[in-house]
């Protein structure tokens, strides 16, 4: 990517190229491997919590490349 290019552009591009799937790989390798339920309820309900706030983010990460390829950010003033 050049340099003269902007932040803008450069998301552009990502989401329009291979190596989008790849960024949603690497994000998954980052969830933390936890078990749903654990040995207390409250460790239950931290890692309930932990999974689904990771699950949302992965999720809204999927739908702004998605949203990008569609053409968002030339919407975008």
């Amino acid at each position: 990517m050049n340099e003269d290019q902007t932040l803008k552009q450069k998301k552009i591009l990502l989401a329009q190229s291979e190596h989008a799937p790849v960024v949603i790989e690497l994000m998954k390798d980052c969830i933390t491997q936890v078990p749903l339920v654990a040995k207390t309820e409250w460790e239950t309900i931290i890692n309930t919590v932990t999974l689904d706030a990771q699950s949302t983010m992965l999720r809204a990460m999927v739908d702004l490349l998605e949203e990008i390829k569609k053409g968002k950010l030339h919407d975008d003033k």
